[in-house]
């Protein structure tokens, strides 16, 4: 069975829409919520994250810190959830986090605006006006995010496998959609598939142990596993830092793969200056001008 990852915009109806394909399904549902309240173990990183972001473009270096660190746990926190499939995560930008494998099916739900303006005066019990400040504050927070978290646009439709207009299809139809989709083969588990998760998820857990360890926490290493053992790229090292990781990444792998390390590695988030210019243009408010085809913003494509 194929993983749905369900993109929400800010009240927009997709926890009805969750909930209709778990009752026709069974299919099991989990949010961003219930990941960041797993990130959170580690000391509330989630909440400082975004306590940064506001701060991102003038103080880039406090927040690309926390920035690495969140995407592993996130990412760890994700696939734990999905190892097994049969699964319909919700959130904001989440499938951004992986590589697009066959059975893993990226939907992007857009409601019309007077759906969510009633669903926000509801449910925050206030006023036409309040609640579209809310909607206007919270989509340009997420937009804000998805761009310093993945250098993307999550309004770019290519992001995406299929997009449903709430506001042309109801909710009952919406479901019968992605009930359809489930059923397909195109978007069905393969072993090949099933193996790229295992191998993803190996590669995640050793990132884990290098981001919460304080010794190894502030370096950005990659962890890449295949069937001849484990890469990892990271930055030049002093020989007992690097002895530091070959020990904690053996103890992750229970010492029974080979560990390669290739230094010299530069984080495109880091020293990409296409990047850092962009940031400081875009990063502070809504790019209201934001072309998805142009290629500056093409930048940044990655797998976690």
């Amino acid at each position: 069975m194929p993983v749905i990852f369900i993109s929400r915009g800010t009240m927009s109806g997709v926890h009805l829409l969750v909930d209709c394909l778990h009752d026709k399904t069974g299919i099991r549902c989990i949010s961003r919520e219930d990941l960041v309240s797993d990130v959170n173990k580690h000391g509330e990183i989630a909440a400082r994250v975004l306590e940064k972001l506001a701060e991102a473009a003038s103080a880039y270096d406090q927040f690309s810190e926390l920035r690495w660190p969140y995407m592993v746990l996130m990412r760890k926190a994700l696939l734990e959830e999905i190892r097994y499939d049969h699964v319909v995560y919700h959130g904001y930008s989440g499938h951004l986090l992986l590589p697009h494998l066959r059975h893993l099916v990226r939907v992007r739900i857009e409601a019309p605006l007077q759906m969510r303006l009633t669903m926000t005066m509801q449910r925050l019990a206030c006023d036409e006006k309040k609640a579209r400040e809310y909607i206007v504050n919270a989509d340009d927070q997420r937009i804000k995010w998805a761009r310093f978290m993945y250098a993307q646009d999550i309004r770019d439709t290519m992001l995406y496998d299929i997009t449903v207009n709430l506001d042309r299809v109801s909710l009952k139809a919406a479901c019968a959609v992605l009930e359809c989709i489930m059923a397909e083969e195109d978007f069905q588990a393969s072993r090949e598939s099933r193996a790229e998760v295992e191998q993803l998820y190996l590669a995640t857990a050793i990132e884990e142990s290098l981001v919460t360890d304080p010794r190894t926490a502030t370096m950005e290493i990659r962890a890449d596993v295949q069937s001849d053992g484990v890469s990892l790229i990271g930055p030049y090292l002093e020989s007992d830092e690097l002895t530091t990781i070959m020990e904690i990444v053996q103890a992750a792998v229970s010492g029974t793969m080979d560990i390669r390390y290739s230094p010299g590695y530069a984080s495109k988030f880091e020293d990409n200056r296409q990047f850092r210019t962009w940031i400081h243009e875009y990063g502070m408010g809504m790019d209201k001008n934001y072309n998805p085809a142009s290629s500056r913003h093409q930048e940044g494509k990655h797998n976690g």
